[in-house]
């Protein structure tokens, strides 16, 4: 397969992930659960068809005898004819800032994510009965509280 074929399905395929992070930011706003529960599915289809996609890639470089890192990128885009070699770096480029937009959308629906645990983890807690201010943090965030107490809704 030329190089060129396959960072263009990457391109595609990093830009149809963004566009489903995007969806994905939307359904958070508006606390769209069907939809949050469709796109994840969709997410990790794409995910997998990425996963896939650098595997080619990865092969592509290794069948030309080239490093798998970025070094072996760099030296398939000198080998390249001059003609191709611009489009090449065109793709390399877009492809690179697709990558960090897609990224970027990613970070900005995890701490929509985290914030909207950490108001319904508050709202357990004063429901429980227990003091929001007696806790410490387990290694996954979570907070862990050192007593129990008689929750509200058993007062």
């Amino acid at each position: 397969m030329p190089l060129e074929t396959l960072l263009r399905e990457e391109l595609a395929a990093v830009e149809a992930l963004h566009d489903l992070l995007r969806q994905e930011h939307d359904a958070l706003r508006t606390r769209d659960a069907p939809t949050l529960e469709r796109l994840a599915g969709e997410k990790q289809a794409c995910a997998d068809g990425l996963r896939g996609l650098e595997t080619r890639r990865l092969n592509l470089l290794r069948e030309r005898g080239l490093p798998t890192e970025p070094p072996g990128w760099t030296t398939a885009l000198a080998a390249a004819a001059p003609a191709e070699r611009a489009s090449l770096a065109e793709l390399m480029t877009a492809l690179e800032r697709a990558t960090a937009q897609a990224r970027d959308q990613n970070d900005l629906n995890g701490a929509i994510i985290a914030a909207s645990r950490n108001h319904v983890e508050q709202a357990l807690t004063i429901l429980s009965g227990r003091d929001p201010l007696d806790c410490l943090y387990g290694q996954d965030t979570r907070r862990v509280f050192g007593h129990d107490t008689n929750p509200i809704a058993k007062a």
